[in-house]
């Protein structure tokens, strides 16, 4: 059967007399079946096949409930103090109690809200963001700036929070001391409304010249690029925890000046009722300014997060090897045809095979290729040639040419050799060739995992991270993952990193016949390709694998459907996607050439990523005047790609990484939830939109 997603949407406006439920649910069914193009739609089963993706509504988010249930906590005790009644039943307790009571659920959330952010981690990151001296001497001074206006808040608000865990330690003197200060300081600067509006004119000032938060940090990180990754998250997800936390800050404000004044009405200290609606109706208007600000900008954050170089490479931790792919390797041309001639160039030995030792030459004094040999090259007649120690891994350290031409990195040699080229009969030269030897040996690790790395879906578990690690010989992807939880969230106590599925095998010559679990790379199949793969929005990332396309190694992503608010991963309704290009479609993919690359490790400065979507690198021997050819690059990123704090994950990439004259990098990449489309302002006009993705079976 084939099965396909139809994407349905019906406006549900306020029907006067239609209010019940069911009604409701008749209605949007209605208007889902008269939609035009359900015409062309072929027969489905929608008790089998109905997945409701969530349109995103202003009360996604917890900052916008937060600031809605405040305002509705507030609006509540001004009508407990207004009304006659409602008062008269207050007196019978102690009304600054209740109030003070009344605010416990705004403290909860707030509390929960900061741990789920980890703003201790958050301010360290933007005080050590990475960026050229004159932008870091602005920004240090502008983000010093922003810290002590919402240190005074927090400084207050700790007072206000102890009143709401400690009521009965809370006396009249005291309350009415803090709402007082609050609200009637000496020095104007502290009063807490002129505090509010200095720290929102920061956020989102009015004047030209100054630096709106948002838009400056969005131009901060657009200069900084790629080298944002120090900063252990996307600048998306960074962006958009900062907006939490200055929605915050400012919820913390408006309740302890709204709580204050109405502690001044309980103890007779005046009405406060126009105090109380003024302070209100800036709230409402400095809260939108600020979210209209940060929607701005953050749709056009970037979302991707990849790792930084380590400050120390270490094999096996922060990189793998293929080893021995293609290795450079001496052979007399003598050596490489049936009859034992030296009649054509080193270059025209562009595919061969070592046939022979002729008078158990050099030949007879190093290991044979007994695969394939390809792309020969002369360099000239005779040589002093350093075999390598660690036979394992080299054949040699460096090559010395009488004409001074040097090979590789000259050092001190234990078992060096002379090679010396041949006439034969006056017309031949018999000449000593470089080439590449591609053969499959126990100790040559060129196998890829094509298993599938999965999170546990039906547990409500999606990916927090991913990397490459090596098992043997094979090189698999490896994810992370964890619980999600409402709106973003995950619970850092479940990351866990799943061992992948082991591939059994006996020697390499089993693994090679093993074409559907594992890839084999070749000479002629060698090439990986560089995509950015992001899932549909309402999706997340649940898991990757590697497939062998036309040749390459591509990445797939599966992608799973959220409920955003519910943070319930809709298990039943997982797919997989990938870019399918390849060099030869209509969109082909282009090579990114590797030129004349040294080993990674000996670079040591900043790798730069050099690779886009639609293109592609191929693994190949290290440069023969700089390494003899006796390393195979790119090496792989092992680092760990797993944002700190974990959030949802929408995509995953692979990229190269590295610098002109170096092998460089290929790694893993990922892109954070894309948070910007739940960031809706309210509208009472706004139609609720429903979307209704449902699966047609063809039969």
């Amino acid at each position: 059967m084939k099965t396909g997603l139809v994407l349905a949407i019906c406006g549900l406006g306020c029907v006067a007399g239609l209010d019940t439920p069911s009604v409701l649910l008749k209605q949007a069914a209605d208007s889902l079946l008269q939609a035009p193009f359900m015409q062309h739609l072929q027969q489905y089963d929608v008790n089998q096949g109905l997945s409701r993706i969530e349109i995103p509504s202003p009360e996604d988010l917890i900052i916008r409930r937060l600031q809605g249930e405040l305002a509705k906590r507030v609006d509540d005790n001004w009508q407990s103090l207004n009304e006659p009644q409602r008062w008269a039943i207050m007196q019978t307790k102690d009304p600054a109690k209740q109030i003070l009571k009344s605010f416990e659920k705004i403290k909860i959330k707030a509390t929960d809200l900061e741990k789920e952010i980890d703003v201790e981690a958050m301010e360290n990151v933007l005080n050590n963001l990475s960026l050229p001296t004159e932008d870091m001497v602005t920004w240090v001074r502008y983000w010093d700036d922003l810290r002590k206006k919402v240190g005074q808040i927090a400084q207050l608000y700790n007072y206000f929070r102890g009143y709401i865990e400690k009521p009965e330690a809370a006396n009249e003197n005291t309350l009415k001391d803090f709402a007082t200060s609050v609200t009637q300081s000496s020095v104007q600067d502290r009063s807490l409304q002129n505090m509010l509006d200095m720290f929102h004119y920061t956020v989102c000032p009015t004047e030209t010249p100054a630096k709106p938060l948002f838009p400056y940090l969005h131009s901060l990180t657009s200069k900084a690029g790629q080298h944002l990754c120090s900063m252990n998250q996307s600048p998306h997800q960074l962006v958009y925890n900062l907006y939490n936390i200055i929605a915050l800050t400012e919820i913390k404000g408006y309740a302890m000046l709204q709580f204050s004044y109405m502690m001044l009405r309980i103890y007779e200290k005046g009405n406060f009722s126009v105090e109380s609606d003024a302070a209100k109706e800036k709230f409402e208007q400095q809260a939108t300014e600020k979210m209209n600000s940060i929607k701005l900008v953050l749709p056009t954050m970037s979302r991707e997060f990849m790792r930084c170089d380590p400050q120390k490479h270490k094999q096996g931790e922060t990189y793998l090897e293929i080893t021995k792919l293609l290795q450079g390797y001496i052979e007399n041309e003598v050596d490489m045809n049936d009859r034992m001639t030296c009649k054509s160039t080193c270059s025209a030995y562009t595919f061969a095979e070592s046939k022979s030792c002729y008078k158990d030459l050099f030949c007879a004094k190093q290991p044979k290729c007994n695969g394939r040999i390809f792309d020969c090259q002369f360099f000239h007649a005779d040589a002093w040639v350093c075999m390598a120690g660690d036979g394992d891994k080299r054949r040699y350290d460096w090559v010395e040419y009488e004409d001074g031409t040097l090979l590789g990195d000259k050092g001190t040699c234990v078992n060096k050799i002379k090679v010396d080229s041949w006439w034969r009969w006056i017309f031949w030269h018999c000449s000593y060739c470089l080439c590449k030897c591609d053969e499959v040996t126990e100790d040559s690790d060129r196998f890829w995992s094509l298993q599938p790395a999965q999170a546990d879906t039906s547990t409500n578990k999606i990916v927090t991270g991913v990397r490459f690690v090596k098992r043997g010989k094979i090189v698999y992807p490896q994810i992370e993952q964890a619980t999600a939880m409402p709106e973003g969230g995950i619970d850092e106590t479940t990351r866990t990193w799943v061992e992948p599925q082991p591939i059994a095998y006996t020697d390499v010559r089993n693994l090679t016949k093993n074409t559907g679990s594992v890839f084999t790379m070749s000479y002629e199949q060698r090439a990986m390709d560089m995509d950015t793969l992001t899932a549909p929005e309402g999706h997340v990332l649940t898991g990757v694998k590697l497939r062998n396309i036309g040749g390459h190694l591509n990445l797939e992503i599966q992608v799973t459907p959220m409920e955003f608010t519910a943070g319930n991963v809709v298990s039943d309704r997982s797919t997989w996607i990938a870019n399918d290009n390849t060099p030869a479609t209509d969109k082909p993919r282009t090579l990114v050439p590797i030129i004349m690359p040294d080993v990674p490790t000996k670079f040591s400065g900043l790798n730069t990523v050099d690779t886009t979507t639609d293109q592609f690198i191929q693994f190949d021997a290290s440069s023969a005047h700089k390494d003899v050819s006796q390393t195979t690059v790119p090496f792989i990123d092992a680092q760990p790609v797993a944002p700190q704090p974990a959030t949802w994950l929408a995509g995953a990439g692979l990229y190269h990484k590295g610098r002109v004259g170096f092998g460089g990098f290929v790694g893993f990449k990922v892109s954070t939830y894309d948070f910007s489309r739940h960031l809706i302002p309210d509208s009472k006009e706004r139609p609720v939109l429903r979307y209704e993705f449902v699966k047609a079976e063809d039969a």
